[in-house]
């Protein structure tokens, strides 16, 4: 399957699956950026040919291919590439697909973690076993969501809205490991319903990360009760919203959304287990 936008030369081979660059990447760089619409990585929303609106959607140049040698149903390397997109931090699209939100021209924007070459595809290979069994259910849509969750909250102009970004592709995480560990959620949280506040600390628990500070249950404001007074009634630091600042909370939340995505796809690596918030990318240090 063909894709882009990648502003490199990935050529590797490994188990199931071969990635390659099939065009000039350097032109094609050069290219985007003469048009004037990129700044600090960031690719904006060029404008419409007739008038100054942004345009609805918009297509990048394809840069790469994936291939697998045992299976390359369009779904499942559609998937795939929104992996991979997410492993080296920014938005990868396989070929025809369209952008809705400014989006990152170069590697690492979107993510809080280092991947090495030879990381990427038993990565993958991890993300195409999850595909494979979680091709029946919406678990792969939700991985899929909450990746471009992640992604979309970083082009944000306000901070609410990366907030709400943030705070949804969390949540759809917590659809995946209420479904895919069923039992284990079933023993911590005995009362049945696990509410929002609850939620992160019980990922925490089965799925082996350190708790962020913004998602403690105890704590007088945390991302449950920013998010209750944000979606029910527009007040943030309980005032109007746009008329307050919202806590510093971003970098803990994606950190802990990357975290989720990875040890929910089965990867298991240094990274997710680090204290986090000291606002430092780190090596993925991908274990066996």
């Amino acid at each position: 399957m063909k894709f882009g936008f990648l502003p490199r030369s990935l050529d590797i081979a490994a188990g199931d699956f071969t990635i390659t660059t099939i065009a000039d990447w350097r032109t094609a760089v050069a290219e985007i950026e003469a048009q004037g619409h990129v700044a600090k990585g960031w690719l904006f929303k060029p404008s419409r040919h007739d008038g100054p609106q942004p345009v609805g959607r918009f297509q990048l140049p394809i840069t790469h291919e994936v291939l697998s040698a045992s299976d390359n149903d369009p779904e499942r390397m559609r998937f795939v590439v929104l992996v991979l997109g997410f492993l080296l931090g920014l938005r990868l699209l396989p070929e025809g697909w369209g952008h809705l939100h400014g989006t990152a021209v170069e590697c690492g924007k979107c993510n809080g973690f280092l991947i090495a070459d030879s990381e990427i595809i038993p990565c993958l290979e991890l993300a195409a076993a999850f595909f494979a069994s979680n091709r029946q259910n919406r678990n792969v849509k939700r991985i899929q969501s909450a990746i471009s969750l992640i992604q979309w909250s970083k082009g944000q102009e306000h901070y609410f809205d990366s907030f709400n970004y943030l705070y949804m592709a969390i949540d759809a995480c917590w659809a995946v490991c209420a479904d895919a560990h069923a039992a284990a959620v079933a023993s911590i949280a005995k009362s049945g319903r696990v509410p929002h506040v609850l939620r992160p600390q019980v990922m925490q628990q089965i799925l082996g990360l350190q708790l962020p500070a913004i998602f403690d249950p105890n704590a007088q404001v945390n991302a449950a009760s920013i998010r209750n007074d944000l979606i029910h009634e527009g007040l943030v630091g309980d005032m109007p919203l746009g008329l307050s600042v919202m806590p510093h909370c971003e970098h803990e939340m994606r950190e802990f959304a990357d975290k989720l995505i990875l040890a929910l796809l089965g990867v298991k690596a240094g990274y997710i287990g680090t204290a986090g918030g000291d606002r430092q990318r780190h090596a993925l240090d991908l274990k066996p």
